[in-house]
């Protein structure tokens, strides 16, 4: 794998954890999200952004850009920041004109009351599923929250969402990873650690919540007209026009070999980039920068490998023996050109980001909670599911693998 250095790892074989439940909640998306939000075109965004061709005397991009070459038709969007986008492209003023005339509201309320949903449902299902009922506060081992930007405000949101969830345990903190689309792997490493070396290791019913959010509010003046400078550059206008919001939690806990758990056979991850694909901007106002060219590039390069390494790990030959096979959804195209190069089976890859765009982090959380609620519906279901995720870390690019399987099965051949 080109740029890869020594793979890292969760877990060894015999100190087991599972994922008990997940929930995923994106404003516009589905029943749940219904009520938070819309799916906002991206023939509108860009209409607003006004992006120009490198050749200026071709003038400006055709509005159907992003779903014609990218395959996205829309993104979700919260009440909030929709909101806030309008007024700034109703100014008619420049991004950067309009963020320093236009207030933004200091953090997002659909967010907090989303989060707020997801944290309960992921443990209400757990508590279901498990036939367990302890005092959620008390059996709370840790909280892991993975952001691929880190602002106080919403940091600070977040422990309100845990109390609001029933989960709050005086003096225990959130853990912020600084981590984007591929933060899974790294907080699921942590939560190894907090189940099996600390005090919860003695309480069978201990659990760590894992959460992500997927906030644009802060860059909701950047779908205003781009600056002059700006406007021919796909790298400075592409994130706002392509990223939707969202919210994931994931209870995960001690393997305890029931049917109702996803056992975490193996999640590992290597960098492949030493340098950025996405990253903010340093500006008097916020906006985020990606390097579309090169995303594309490490995706086809590095997802395959990963795939097949997760399918390794679960002791398989073939995708056909997978339930799901889960690819970071950076946009439909790259998914289905990975899907193609794999060869992989009709319908074992799933895939939302045509109507919600990207979700970064909240991507992951999205994908196992289809996939598990539909292995709960199949009637002859494969118990192993393989995630291919990457995403930025560190000032680099990271890519690995998550393997589950569903408890009490033997590997398939």
């Amino acid at each position: 794998m080109p740029g890869s250095t020594e793979r890292q790892g969760v877990l060894d074989s015999a100190d087991r954890i599972a994922i008990k439940s997940v929930c995923a909640i994106v404003p516009g998306y589905g029943p749940s999200g219904e009520e938070f939000g819309t799916l906002v075109p991206t023939d509108r965004i860009l209409a607003g952004i006004r992006p120009a061709r490198l050749d200026p005397r071709k003038g400006e991009l055709p509005v159907s850009f992003l779903k014609d070459k990218l395959g996205i038709e829309s993104v979700a969007t919260t009440h909030t920041t929709a909101a806030t986008s309008r007024a700034m492209i109703d100014s008619g003023l420049d991004w950067n004109q309009a963020a320093a005339t236009i207030p933004t509201p200091p953090t997002n309320p659909d967010i907090i009351t989303m989060l707020t949903r997801a944290m309960d449902t992921a443990l209400s299902r757990h508590e279901q599923t498990s036939g367990r009922h302890a005092a959620r506060d008390q059996a709370i081992a840790g909280h892991l929250h993975f952001a691929a930007v880190n602002d106080s405000a919403p940091s600070f949101a977040v422990l309100d969402c845990r109390r609001a969830a029933g989960c709050h345990k005086p003096g225990l903190p959130g853990e912020v990873l600084f981590s984007g689309c591929a933060g899974l792997l790294v907080a699921l490493r942590h939560a190894r650690f907090l189940l099996r070396h600390t005090e919860a290791r003695h309480d069978p019913d201990a659990y760590v919540l894992i959460t992500a959010v997927s906030d644009l509010l802060p860059f909701a003046h950047t779908r205003a007209l781009a600056p002059a400078a700006l406007r021919a550059d796909i790298d400075a206008w592409l994130f706002q026009a392509i990223f939707g919001e969202g919210v994931g939690a994931m209870v995960v806990g001690h393997a305890d070999m029931s049917d109702q758990e996803w056992l975490v056979e193996d999640a590992q991850w290597q960098a492949v980039a030493d340098d950025w694909r996405v990253t903010l901007t340093g500006d008097s106002v916020p906006r985020m920068t990606i390097r579309a060219r090169d995303v594309g590039t490490t995706f086809r390069t590095s997802i395959p490998g990963v795939a097949q390494q997760g399918l390794g790990a679960l002791g398989l030959s073939s995708f056909d023996a997978l339930h799901r096979l889960c690819v970071h959804e950076s946009n439909p195209q790259l998914v289905a050109a990975v899907s193609r190069d794999l060869d992989t089976p009709d319908n074992l890859v799933h895939s939302i980001s045509s109507q919600v765009g990207t979700l970064a982090g909240v991507s992951v959380f999205t994908l196992l909670e289809e996939a598990f609620r539909t292995h709960q519906q199949a009637s002859d279901p494969r118990d192993a599911i393989a995630c291919a995720l990457i995403g930025e870390s560190g000032n680099a690019v990271i890519a690995g693998h998550l393997a589950l399987r569903r408890t009490n099965t033997a590997p398939e051949s």
